[in-house]
């Protein structure tokens, strides 16, 4: 990997405060970085935290609980990286959970959806693949289960019809497949997203 890459300081940066964000108990990691530095040995860099909020509290409480634990993160950064720089987003809209973390010309977000929360199957404590411990070091962190994570991704592609979402998908088909769980799964998804399911199931096809 061409080590003096933008995105090679973005991961190693990330890979840095995976650890940090871990301490809270209340997170699991999901999206592309789950994905591609989790479950699959580094066949694409994702350079954005994504979390889901796991307690199935109400929203008031989920957006109060999620806050406090981002400003224990930022507060967690900071700390044990001098120079740093975090906008805490929340602070000035409190449904907007985002942390924008740089250093130097490294940046990375940390975001979590202030509708969605919980999971279908339980989370899981996973290591980074061996190609990112080779490269950034050994990081390990709550996940979202694989028929969460799938689930989640094939929403996401059918949505945004972006060619890193159906890399994803791709390598999915080509090993664990479409699982019963995983269908299972998708529909809770497809029916939780906040485009209608006809628009998402048979979307406008964009020229990629």
């Amino acid at each position: 990997m061409d080590t003096t890459s933008p995105y090679y300081g973005q991961v190693r940066l990330l890979t840095r405060i995976l650890p940090l964000v871990a301490v809270e108990k209340s997170f699991a990691l999901k999206g592309g970085t789950a994905i591609n530095l989790f479950i699959r040995d580094l066949p694409r860099l994702s350079v954005d935290i994504d979390l889901v909020y796991l307690p199935m509290d109400d929203r008031d409480a989920a957006l109060r609980n999620v806050a406090e634990a981002l400003a224990r993160i930022a507060d967690a950064v900071i700390a044990a990286m001098p120079g740093t720089e975090i906008v805490r987003s929340f602070e000035h809209q409190a449904d907007s959970l985002r942390l924008f973390v740089a250093q130097g010309g490294d940046r990375i977000k940390i975001e979590l959806s202030p509708v969605l929360r919980g999971s279908v199957f339980p989370e899981e404590l996973r290591e980074v693949a061996p190609a990112v411990e080779e490269q950034f070091g050994y990081v390990e962190m709550r996940l979202l289960s694989i028929p969460d994570l799938y689930a989640g991704k094939i929403c996401a592609a059918l949505d945004r019809q972006h060619p890193r979402d159906f890399f994803d998908v791709k390598l999915l088909f080509e090993n664990e497949g479409l699982t019963e769980d995983l269908v299972r799964t998708f529909l809770v998804y497809l029916i939780s997203h906040n485009r209608t399911m006809a628009e998402l199931l048979q979307p406008t096809h964009k020229d990629i």
